[in-house]
């Protein structure tokens, strides 16, 4: 028997207790809205889960170098109203021209938007670089 209250209460907690607690957010993180991007033939495509909203409920625009995308969605029923919003920014990279940025829905819900991507200069492996002579000082 200890003298010290404070050592039974090492023996008493099991091991690994802390671990089974759920961080608070968890249960939000896992059911929020949610983007893929994806690179190839020349395109940048972003898919993001728009499931929940009607296009007409939904706007993308540019703003200061990222594509964003909202949705506002309200209804009311005989017990009060729903509202729900969604905001979500995607930085462009520079490797993207902006002016062919476009966006349509799939048949799933989600909000498609695509862009092209900037040719890239061809690079020669092998350029010759001619050895110029510096001019000689006179003293």
């Amino acid at each position: 028997m200890s003298l010290i209250p404070f050592d039974n209460f090492f023996s008493a907690v099991p091991f690994g207790y802390h671990h089974l607690r759920r961080h608070p957010f968890s249960e939000l993180f896992e059911t929020m809205e949610s983007m893929k991007v994806s690179r190839k033939d020349g395109k940048l495509s972003l898919a993001f889960d728009t499931a929940a909203y009607k296009p007409e409920e939904l706007q993308v625009h540019v703003e200061n170098g990222s594509i964003v995308v909202e949705g506002k969605h309200s209804s009311e029923t005989e017990h009060g109203i729903v509202e729900r919003q969604y905001v979500q920014k995607f930085r462009i990279p520079t490797d993207v021209n902006q002016e062919t940025i476009d966006c349509s829905m799939d048949n799933r819900g989600n909000l498609i938007v695509t862009a092209q991507l900037k040719k890239q200069e061809a690079v020669e492996g092998r350029r010759h670089i001619p050895i110029g002579m510096a001019p000689a000082n006179k003293k």
